[in-house]
């Protein structure tokens, strides 16, 4: 049971961090079970209980031979409907709206029902254990989202490391807004340590990338994992922003005029 605030949605990621590490999942397995519960976990505190501090949010995990369950629970209003409406938007610079698309694609299935103890929404998803993969699980597990930043010729290079969820992407935007306002509008985010991306960090690039460009700036991505990069695939984005192979590729880019 976790309180509706923004520190929840790390207290969850470690817990279940914790409790899967045994599982023997590959990479983007243990990456897809945790991003569809944090997708759904989110939605109960902004969507379901609105932000309200004095209601919760229950997980309930169930283990066995064939598959994992998780029945994440809010206290809001019980409006389903509200769920439904949070889906990928026609416009991809949309800073939300794609959380239950993730759900829905990381999950092998998903039920919306009425929780009547509580008076809101039960999000039932469920995992076969059955399915695996070639990639192997990451050693570089972060607690948080750390941030280095250096210069290279004009250009803010931050290096992020960890997760980029809700809190820490509203922490990486307030770094960016004081670069902008110090007069650098050049910004490459290296990605390589990034091990956790969900649909508020995805948000917080979007909106990034848009304050850049107001600045008549440029925001490059690189070095994404295999993992990360599907998400950016499956939520289009790899549409709109500059996704590069290497930093060295995305820092000589800066170096020859780039078309609209």
């Amino acid at each position: 049971t976790y309180p509706t605030e923004i520190g929840s949605e790390g207290k969850l990621y470690d817990d279940l961090k914790s409790f899967f590490g045994s599982m023997g999942w590959n990479a983007r397995r243990l990456n897809g079970v945790i991003l569809a519960i944090s997708e759904a976990f989110n939605n109960a505190m902004i969507h379901g209980n609105k932000w309200d501090q004095s209601k919760k949010v229950h997980v309930c995990l169930t283990v066995n031979e064939e598959a994992v369950t998780a029945d994440i629970i809010d206290e809001g209003a019980g409006d389903i409907k509200c769920l439904e409406d949070n889906r990928q938007p026609p416009d991809l610079l949309a800073e939300g709206g794609r959380g239950l698309d993730l759900i829905e694609t990381f999950t092998d299935s998903v039920q919306f029902q009425l929780h009547e103890p509580t008076g809101g929404v039960k999000v039932s998803l469920r995992f076969e254990n059955t399915k695996r993969d070639n990639i192997p699980v990451a050693d570089n597990m972060e607690e948080s989202m750390d941030f280095n930043r250096r210069e290279e010729n004009g250009v803010a290079v931050i290096e992020l490391t960890g997760r980029l969820d809700l809190n820490s992407g509203n922490a990486l935007k307030e770094g960016i807004k004081e670069l902008l306002s110090g007069g650098t509008a050049s910004v490459h985010l290296n990605l390589s340590d990034v091990e956790f991306v969900n649909s508020s960090g995805l948000g917080a690039l979007v909106s990034i990338m848009k304050e850049i460009r107001l600045h008549r700036g440029r925001l490059t991505l690189s070095d994404l994992a295999d993992y990360v990069r599907e998400i950016f695939d499956i939520t289009q984005l790899s549409h709109i922003f500059e996704i590069f192979a290497t930093e060295s590729e995305a820092l000589n880019s800066y170096r020859v005029p780039v078309g609209n």
